[in-house]
């Protein structure tokens, strides 16, 4: 049995009708989903769950995002024998470029510390580069060595007296308001999460938000990133 005709312009005008109701149904439940993302991404953030795993956008140095991370020479070390990045397949590093006369620097030590303590046995390698202010000042070994052992960082530190690997990873590009960046690397070798500066940590006062935020997303970078490599060991060769 079927319904009564119509004539062509009054069909076209239903048809055309349920495809605009199809697209906002769509368009709506786009939008529930992505305030629903939001809502559990805060809510976990609240309780202490786990965030989904994810790397979050990086706020600033989108243009180092999906590069592979430049390698560094073979300069004085601290903490640690010469490292390559090369040797470092297979591990998520984390390097934050600092110096001792940096307040911003100082503000975030504690943060890197406890980075560090959290995941080295998981894989990750925390990597300071040093650079003095200005390039090329003279800083004696013993004066970084004096501001690391303070902070109580075991890590690796770099000394990057001429501002060589700042550089190549952050100076080479458009403008940059702080040199004091962080690059997060995963186990290929690729920059898959950059912090612009200048400073992040998980407390610190009510003003402080956006370093808080920041620590948050680091955090989940780098949940993310060994999440990734241990899929990667099951199915293919790093």
């Amino acid at each position: 049995m079927f319904g009564p005709k119509c004539s062509s312009r009054s069909c076209f005008a239903v048809i055309a009708a349920g495809l605009l109701s199809v697209g906002m149904v769509r368009l709506v439940c786009a939008e529930g989903h992505a305030r629903r993302n939001a809502i559990s991404r805060a809510s976990a953030s609240r309780v202490g769950m786990p965030a989904p795993n994810w790397v979050p956008r990086s706020r600033d140095g989108m243009d180092m995002v999906g590069k592979p991370a430049p390698a560094w020479g073979d300069l004085d070390w601290l903490n640690s024998p010469p490292l390559r990045l090369k040797d470092l397949r297979g591990k998520v590093v984390l390097i934050r470029f600092w110096t001792n006369t940096c307040p911003f620097c100082a503000a975030t030590a504690p943060a890197l510390r406890q980075i560090d303590h959290d995941f080295a046995r998981r894989g990750v390698v925390v990597i300071g580069m040093y650079h003095p202010k200005p390039p090329g000042a003279n800083r004696s070994v013993q004066e970084v060595e004096h501001a690391i052992h303070g902070w109580g960082w075991r890590f690796p530190v770099r000394m990057d007296i001429q501002w060589k690997a700042l550089q190549s990873y952050w100076l080479n590009g458009p403008h940059r308001d702080a040199t004091s960046a962080s690059f997060l690397i995963d186990q290929r070798g690729i920059i898959r999460w950059v912090h612009p500066g200048p400073e992040f940590h998980p407390g610190g006062p009510a003003d402080h938000q956006q370093c808080r935020d920041d620590y948050r997303d680091l955090h989940q970078a780098v949940e993310a990133l060994l999440a990734e490599g241990g899929q990667n060991r099951g199915g293919r060769q790093l």
